[in-house]
C-alpha cells in the first residue's frame, strides 16, 4: 500500500510505502503533522524509560542517553530521558520483577500483546494507563496516522476500545525479511530455474546432490522451522492460523501429514541436513561458505548481506538468490509464509501510572510519529550520520564505513533506533535501500513482500485473551508444544511412522486442542468486532 507524507525538510511529497496491517488492502493516503508536539521550555521535563538495550547497541553503548539520536531529541524538545536497561539476557525476569516491585518508570518499552493476560490486564494491573484521550490532545502525529489507518488502530486497542501504547509501526516494502535461498551459481552451471514448487524443490535438491556433491543440499537449525517456510505450501500454519475467519491449529490438520511426509522423504534422501535439529547457527554458516549447502532459510540482512561479502573475495563466483515462498501447484500465490506484522508489538511504549506528567510524555513520544522524528530516528543529525542528495538521506561512512569497525548493524544501532522496532515508524524502504546495498539483497526483498497481502487472509492478527482465556490457554499449550516438537522430529526423522499421524492427533485432542482453538477463536471474534 502507498502513503503520501509531506516531507518535512524539503517541502515536497514524499512516496512511501506503508504496508497497512491485517483486514486493510486498499491504498491509504496520510498527511502526516510536520512537525514535533513537544518543544523546550523554561520548565524542565524528567522522565523515565525502561527498555532492553539490543545486542547491537550494547556493544557500543552503556545506555541509550548516549546516543546521538536521543541527545538530540532532549535539544530540540528540552525532555531530559533517564533510561533503564535490563541486563542482557535477563529481560523477562527483569520485567516481571519491576512489575511485582509496582516502582515504574514513566514509560515502559515492551510488547504488551505478551503481558499475561494481555494489555488490558496491564491496565487493569494499574501497569499503564489509557491513551486514548491523551493521543487526541496531545498526539496529532499520531492520532493522523491512527484516523487514516484504522486497521493499526484497531491493533492498538484492546477489545472494549482502550488504546495502551505508542506503537512501532511498520512502513514501506519490507515487511518480510527472511525466506529461502538458493546457489545462484549453481543453479545457473546445471540451467535449473529457481524452484517455486515443492517437487521443483526436490528436482534442485537432488542435483545439488548429485551433480555438486552437496553434504547437505537443504541446511537449517530447529528454529528455521517455527516460522512458516515449506509448510505454507500445503496451505497449514506452523501452529495457530486462520482459514475464512475460523482458527485452524496447523499441526492438527491433515494438510500437515504430507507436509511431514515430505520432510521425511527429504531427510531420508540426504538432502534436509541430518543435523538440523542440533546445529547452531555457526554450523549452518560454515556449510553455507564452504559449499557444503546450495540452499538454506535466513535473513536478507544477516544472512546474503553476511554470506557474499565472506565467500566473493576467495570464490568470486558465489552467488545467492532469493526464492518466492513455495507452492504446491505452479502459478498459486504463497499465502502462509514468516513476515513481521504491520503493528510490530515489539517496541511499543506505555505510560505507566506512576507518570506524573503523562501529557508531556505523549508530545515527546509523538515526535517520532513525524516526518521530521522518523527522519531523526531513522538517518540521525545531517552532516553526521546522513548526508541528503538529490533530496534522499544518504548515510555517511559513519554508518556504512565505520571507522571503529562497527557493522552497519552495530552502526546503526549506536547512533538511531532503525533497525529494531521502537515508538515510531520502522522499515522505512530509504533505509532498506542502503541497508540492502547487495543486489541480491534486493532482489530476495522483492521476492519475499511479493504476495504480503494475501497474508490478511491467513495470519492470525495479534489477538488478546482475557486473563483468564490466557491462563487456561497457557496451561494447553504448555504440554501440547512440547509434544508437537518432539513428535515433529520423530515424524521427519523416521522415528514415527507417518502412518501414525491419526494416533498423533488423537493425542492433541487428549491435551485440549480443541479448547486451544475455540479460546483463539473467541479472542479473534473479539478482535474482529474491535472499531
Amino acid at each position: 500500500m502507498n502513503m503520501k507524507w509531506l516531507k518535512l525538510l524539503t517541502g515536497a511529497s514524499l512516496l512511501t510505502g506503508i504496508a497497512a496491517g491485517c483486514g486493510a488492502n486498499e491504498e491509504q493516503t496520510v498527511e502526516a503533522t510536520t512537525k514535533s508536539s513537544v518543544s523546550p521550555s523554561s520548565e524542565p521535563v524528567q522522565l523515565t524509560y525502561w527498555l532492553p538495550l539490543p545486542a547491537d547497541a550494547a556493544r557500543s553503548l552503556k545506555s541509550y542517553g548516549e546516543s546521538l539520536l536521543y541527545q538530540e531529541m532532549e535539544k530540540k524538545t528540552g525532555v531530559k530521558v533517564s533510561f533503564q536497561h535490563p541486563a542482557t539476557g535477563s529481560e523477562k525476569e527483569q520485567f516481571n520483577l519491576l512489575i511485582a516491585s509496582g516502582k515504574l518508570p514513566d514509560i515502559l518499552e515492551t510488547n504488551f500483546v505478551s503481558y499475561p493476560g494481555g494489555p488490558e490486564k496491564a491496565i487493569a494491573d494499574k501497569v499503564i494507563i489509557p491513551l486514548n484521550d491523551i493521543i487526541d490532545k496531545h498526539a496529532p502525529n499520531l492520532k493522523k496516522f491512527l484516523d487514516s489507518n484504522p486497521d493499526i488502530k484497531k491493533d492498538i486497542s484492546t477489545d472494549s476500545g482502550v488504546i495502551y501504547a505508542f506503537p512501532g509501526i511498520g512502513v514501506g516494502n519490507t515487511n518480510v525479511s527472511s525466506g529461502l535461498v538458493l546457489r545462484k551459481d549453481w543453479l545457473d552451471e546445471l540451467g535449473l530455474a529457481v524452484p517455486e514448487t515443492i517437487d521443483e524443490w526436490t528436482h534442485v535438491l537432488r542435483q545439488f546432490k548429485e551433480k555438486k556433491n552437496a553434504k547437505t543440499p537443504l541446511t537449517m537449525v530447529m528454529g528455521d522451522f517455527g516460522p512458516d517456510r515449506f509448510n505454507g505450501a500445503y496451505g497449514v500454519g506452523a501452529t495457530f492460523y486462520q482459514n475464512g475467519g475460523k482458527v485452524k491449529y496447523g499441526p492438527y490438520e491433515q494438510a500437515y501429514k504430507d507436509y511431514l511426509a515430505q520432510m521425511n522423504v527429504w531427510f531420508k534422501e540426504g538432502l534436509l541436513d541430518p543435523d538440523f535439529s542440533t546445529q547452531d547457527a555457526k554450523s549452518k554458516d560454515a556449510k553455507v561458505t564452504n559449499g557444503t549447502a546450495g540452499a538454506y532459510a535466513g535473513y536478507i540482512g544477516g544472512g546474503i548481506g553476511k554470506y557474499l561479502p565472506a565467500v566473493q573475495p576467495a570464490n568470486p563466483s558465489f552467488d545467492l538468490v532469493g526464492a518466492q515462498h513455495p507452492v504446491l501447484k505452479k502459478g498459486d500465490e504463497p499465502s502462509i509464509f514468516f513476515a513481521a506484522y504491520s503493528y510490530r508489538g515489539d517496541g511499543s511504549a506505555g505510560i505507566t501510572t506512576s507518570n506524573k506528567k503523562p501529557e508531556a510524555t505523549a508530545e515527546w513520544l509523538d515526535t517520532f510519529y513525524s516526518e521530521e522524528g522518523n527522519l531523526l530516528k531513522t538517518f540521525g543529525v545531517e552532516g553526521v550520520t546522513y548526508t541528503m542528495v538529490n533530496g534522499q538521506p544518504k548515510y555517511t561512512d559513519l554508518i556504512m564505513k565505520n571507522p571503529d569497525k562497527l557493522s552497519v548493524g552495530e552502526a546503526m544501532s549506536k547512533y538511531l533506533r532503525v533497525s529494531q522496532p521502537a515508538p515510531g515508524f520502522v522499515g522505512d524502504d530509504r533505509y532498506f535501500d542502503q541497508y540492502y546495498n547487495y543486489e541480491q539483497q534486493k532482489q530476495a526483498s522483492a521476492v519475499y513482500n511479493k504476495y504480503y497481502a494475501n497474508l490478511v487472509k491467513t495470519r492470525m492478527p495479534q489477538v488478546s485473551q482475557t486473563p483468564e482465556e490466557a491462563q487456561e490457554l497457557s496451561s494447553i499449550l504448555a504440554e501440547i508444544d512440547t509434544y508437537r516438537s518432539e513428535m515433529f522430529l520423530k515424524f521427519i526423522m523416521g522415528a514415527e511412522p507417518i502412518a501414525n499421524f491419526d494416533k498423533f492427533c488423537d493425542q492433541l485432542k487428549k491435551m485440549g486442542i480443541e479448547r486451544a482453538i475455540e479460546l483463539k477463536q473467541a479472542a479473534l471474534d473479539r478482535y474482529n468486532n474491535r472499531k
